[in-house]
């Protein structure tokens, strides 16, 4: 954790005024440790981007990607593609997504990336950012 937080602070410039943020996405942030994840629970405490109440994500998918189907115990889920084609399940009805396309999927509901088929640019936005919240479906998850 400790080489975490100083790659972040070495890569990753940080305005923090008492009613805002502004920062950059670093290549640290983006392909390190954090897998994209801009903000939530899992960062360290005292951290700028450590918060309870939400989670924002930036990733590229690269093809061929596929996820175990799983589902949020209380967090909402919001999606947007920004470019590239990714194939999703939800509930069991399987849909693909393109550039504008989004999803919002309630607590409770599975989900999966079925595949991407062209490399995908998403951001997804969860809320609220909770521990252990993402539970895989199946006898040996």
């Amino acid at each position: 954790m400790k080489k975490l937080i100083e790659n972040l602070k070495a890569n990753t410039e940080v305005v923090k005024n008492e009613n805002y943020i502004v920062a950059n996405l670093s290549k640290e942030m983006i392909n390190g440790d954090m897998r994209g994840w801009i903000c939530g629970h899992f960062y360290p405490r005292g951290s700028v981007f450590n918060r309870n109440d939400i989670e924002i994500c930036f990733k590229i998918l690269p093809v061929g990607q596929e996820e175990k189907l799983h589902h949020h115990l209380c967090s909402f889920e919001f999606l947007l593609v920004l470019s590239g084609k990714v194939e999703y399940e939800f509930e069991g009805d399987y849909h693909i997504l393109t550039p504008g396309m989004f999803y919002i999927l309630h607590p409770g509901n599975t989900e999966r990336i079925v595949k991407v088929h062209e490399e995908t640019a998403i951001i997804a936005v969860r809320l609220p950012s909770v521990p252990q919240n993402k539970i895989f479906v199946g006898a040996n998850e």
